[in-house]
């Protein structure tokens, strides 16, 4: 405010970068997925301040896919996510240049892996993290992807998803995070 009123044009960044300017990555991202990508009948994807799985939606919406996106939620109670990712959904559909109107029944979230809490290590995100750096030589981030991708698991292990039916991970980046979190990612020095 001091900034603006000084006459200078700072650009406000929320909270997540979750923004309709910033969710609007996202549809475009959702074009090339469903014209490069194998079919997947489920997409999987961390979900916290909403913007990432909002243009998930919207652009699932604009690029016909008419597969599921799952949001594991990190941090948020299912239902208040839901809220704010069809708010921005909708808002990032009209940045894209499209009246699109998205409700909280159109996203899904997940909210039974919070573990104990944001930023809290569990043996979910452990056990995520090595069995992709493992076996697929992919690195997760212990706070977004590690939590998605463990419940990922656990829903494939429960007969929730189906793995053979094409499910497809969306990995978000973050993998910096490792450093700030090795205390907690490696309580077992034989690990």
């Amino acid at each position: 405010d001091d900034a603006w009123a000084a006459g200078r044009r700072p650009y406000k960044i929320p909270y997540g970068a979750s923004s309709p300017v910033g969710a609007a990555g996202y549809i475009a991202a959702m074009f090339e997925v469903v014209e490069q990508a194998p079919p997947a009948e489920v997409m999987v994807v961390a979900s916290s301040s909403g913007g990432t799985q909002a243009g998930m939606v919207a652009g699932a919406r604009l690029a016909g896919f008419r597969g599921r996106i799952v949001g594991v939620s990190i941090d948020v109670p299912a239902e208040r996510l839901r809220e704010l990712v069809a708010g921005l959904a909708t808002e990032a559909a009209s940045v894209w240049g499209e009246r699109v109107q998205i409700l909280p029944d159109d996203v899904e979230v997940t909210d039974r892996y919070l573990g104990a809490g944001y930023g809290v290590v569990g043996d979910l995100e452990r056990e995520a993290i090595r069995l992709f750096a493992r076996t697929e030589g992919v690195i997760l981030d212990p706070v977004y992807t590690a939590r998605a991708a463990g419940g990922m698991l656990d829903m494939i292990q429960s007969g929730e998803l189906r793995a053979d039916s094409g499910v497809l991970f969306w990995h978000t980046g973050g993998a910096p995070a490792l450093f700030a979190y090795a205390d907690q990612l490696n309580p077992d020095p034989s690990w």
